[in-house]
């Protein structure tokens, strides 16, 4: 959309915003009757109005009420909006005191006779290590049907972070607090930084969001009862720091628990079209088990025994995992000592080179063997985390993994130009691991996924930067694969 000019279909730009909407609108939990919108707006002089349309000019209103903003949500409202009709394009927007808040687009899911959908996922938006060109490039298009965040939609960590996290690029973004969010206070100042920003905003005016977690939502590699950065003597218990990033992010991302009686809970399934996909999104990080020795799940005895229901009663034509950290291997012992480094900096392979990685699937080797094993024919799986673009394959499944949206990649870590010694690491990685048919080491950016009734595509967009605001992206690589194949083409 860039920053400014009137966007897609109607949509208005986001420093069109007044001050009483200043961290614009947003909608998201799309599904084929209906959508949630929305809006934050603290201290309003009377509660907010909100009005959906089939039209940018809102001539043809379909839906209208009133919500009002409350201190202990944050002036954060949510609004459920239901009996809008499938695989339809609308527009909303909100109102209160005179002030009226930019026009958001938003998307229904298709209906049971759908025979397509198309969305982006992306992972990895870390404030201060660049620009969101990527969401900018997002909110351009008009071919998708929502957008779907694997997770690390904040990162929590301090401008100047700790010796185990990479520091900031120096580009002039500084992260608000300064300091790494711990409180609740901290993590809703994060998300209201992030939500100023004009290319997130963008993206949340254009499309619809669906989202799970990943770790810095929360904290730093952390797990069922802990993190690597949090210190219980001075940080206090981690379920009481868990708590409160859930609590802000519930409030600040435009979506709902799927378990209202479960807070804590992200893991779901959406089915799509009538029998065409079931999206089911996996939290990987809050649930598991320490990394390290003697750690057995990743996903946590619930979550796993749903998964395995999920997967086995699932009819559909395609199964799409948004599974947020990769799940086929990426460490062998084939790898050449030049490539280990490399990869490592990005959790390909453990920090010393020298085996898998304990905080990624690798490390949970005989869940992740039953989660491969129990995936159907027809599967997809959706990751992120390791700020790298993989193709793998999973036995008759495959799997696409996403850039980071701005996370530094191999070239970043090691200090070399892009596209020149990680080629070397790039041949390495898929003669070592024959079931890595592609990757790429050095891009940020984010794909695009069309699914049909016989085939899904999986398009990689990379940027040409993202320490300045850019337009620039090119089509890395595309992957096709036909239902009942199981191989990439």
């Amino acid at each position: 959309m860039g920053r400014g000019v009137q966007g897609p279909s109607g949509v208005v730009a986001p420093n069109a915003t007044s001050p009483l909407f200043r961290h614009g609108v947003a909608s998201g939990d799309p599904r084929p009757d209906g959508v949630v919108l929305w809006a934050r707006a603290e201290r309003p002089p009377q509660p907010l109005a909100w009005t959906v349309a089939t039209d940018p000019t809102f001539t043809h209103v379909v839906a209208r009420g009133t919500a009002e903003p409350r201190p202990e949500d944050d002036w954060t409202v949510h609004v459920p909006v239901d009996g809008l009709d499938p695989g339809t394009s609308y527009h909303y927007r909100f109102s209160a005191g005179g002030q009226q808040s930019p026009t958001g687009r938003t998307r229904t899911l298709p209906g049971p006779d759908a025979r397509r959908v198309c969305f982006a996922f992306v992972s990895c938006a870390k404030y201060n290590a660049g620009f969101f060109n990527a969401y900018a490039r997002i909110a351009e298009r008009d071919d998708l049907d929502f957008v779907l965040h694997l997770g690390d939609y904040i990162y929590e960590a301090a401008q100047v972070p700790p010796p185990s996290q990479t520091p900031a690029a120096d580009i002039g973004r500084e992260v608000d607090p300064l300091h790494e969010c711990k409180t609740l206070g901290d993590y809703r100042r994060r998300y209201a930084h992030y939500r100023l920003d004009p290319d997130v905003a963008a993206l949340h005016l254009a499309h619809p969001l669906i989202a799970t977690v990943d770790d810095h939502e929360f904290a730093d590699g952390c797990w069922r009862d802990g993190s690597v950065e949090h210190h219980p003597e001075c940080d206090g218990p981690f379920a009481a720091r868990r708590a409160l990033a859930w609590q802000a992010r519930w409030e600040w991302l435009p979506v709902r628990p799927p378990d209202p009686t479960d807070r804590e809970r992200a893991y779901q399934r959406i089915p799509i079209g009538g029998g065409l996909a079931d999206l089911l999104l996996l939290d990987v990080r809050t649930r598991r088990d320490q990394p390290g020795p003697g750690a057995t799940t990743m996903l946590g005895h619930e979550q796993r025994s749903w998964l395995f229901a999920e997967l086995a009663r699932s009819s559909a034509a395609w199964r799409l995992l948004a599974n947020p950290t990769p799940l086929a291997p990426t460490w062998s012992d084939a790898l050449p000592a030049f490539a280990r480094t490399p990869l490592a900096t990005v959790k390909l392979i453990a920090p010393d080179g020298n085996g898998p990685d304990p905080d990624q699937w690798d490390g949970y080797v005989e869940e992740r063997d039953q989660v491969i094993a129990a995936l159907p024919p027809d599967t997809v799986v959706m990751a992120g985390d390791v700020h790298v673009s993989l193709a793998m394959e999973l036995g008759t499944a495959v799997e696409f993994v996403t850039a980071s949206l701005t996370s530094q990649n191999v070239d970043d870590k090691m200090g070399w130009a892009p596209r020149t010694d990680s080629l070397a690491i790039e041949a390495a990685l898929t003669k070592a691991l024959p079931h890595v048919r592609w990757c790429e080491l050095d891009s940020n950016g984010y794909v695009v996924l069309d699914v049909t009734a016989d085939a899904v595509t999986a398009e990689w967009w990379h940027l040409d930067t993202v320490l300045r605001p850019s337009p620039n992206q090119t089509c890395g690589a595309r992957r096709t694969v036909r239902r009942a194949s199981g191989a990439a083409d």
